[in-house]
């Protein structure tokens, strides 16, 4: 279950990366179809991750059960983990509603006010949360030992991008508000 799971992050980590820069050139108003694409296939491994984290969260609770005691201070990350995921959920959703069935023809959304801009850099920012919190986790599940050159190149290639996405949700909602 934890292999399926290495398997699955890394194709959301492969196709959030497509369709993060695909979209951020259709919002900075270069044409591009690749984050569509994209978009369906990240949010579907999402959807597998989800599942296979609610199973290998319910075995955790089991064992901490059966063992008497939870350490629950001593499991904090292991916790953020868990809530940095749900807390992706709620930007996610308004990213999917906001952004699904624009039209083919004209990228314009009917309306693209502050709080939508607000909600859109809120994903961006609990992405990063959850990513920075899961990367060594996803590193050791690879077998890598020394995790920390790895673990600053996942960081800088991440921030790119975020930074690329939240220009590109920065600059749309300027454009925009000039209409």
């Amino acid at each position: 279950m934890r292999k399926l799971n290495l398997f699955l992050v890394t194709g959301i980590f492969i196709t959030f990366l497509f369709h993060a820069l695909g979209g951020a050139f259709r919002l900075f108003g270069a044409d591009s179809d690749t984050m569509k694409i994209a978009a369906y296939i990240c949010l579907g491994l999402i959807a597998a991750h989800i599942v296979v984290t609610f199973i290998l969260t319910l075995e955790t609770l089991k064992a901490r059960q059966h063992s008497g005691s939870g350490y629950f201070k001593n499991n904090l990350i292991f916790w953020a983990r868990r809530i940095s995921g749900f807390t992706i959920l709620i930007p996610l959703l308004m990213h999917i509603l906001i952004f699904h069935g624009t039209g083919q023809d004209s990228f314009r959304l009917v309306e693209f006010h502050a709080g939508r801009l607000i909600s859109q850099i809120l994903l961006v920012i609990s992405l990063a949360f959850h990513v920075l919190t899961n990367i060594k986790p996803l590193l050791i599940s690879f077998g890598i030992r020394e995790t920390k050159a790895f673990t600053a190149d996942i960081i800088f290639v991440l921030s790119v991008i975020l930074l690329i996405a939240a220009c590109a949700f920065s600059v749309y909602y300027l454009r925009w508000m000039a209409y």
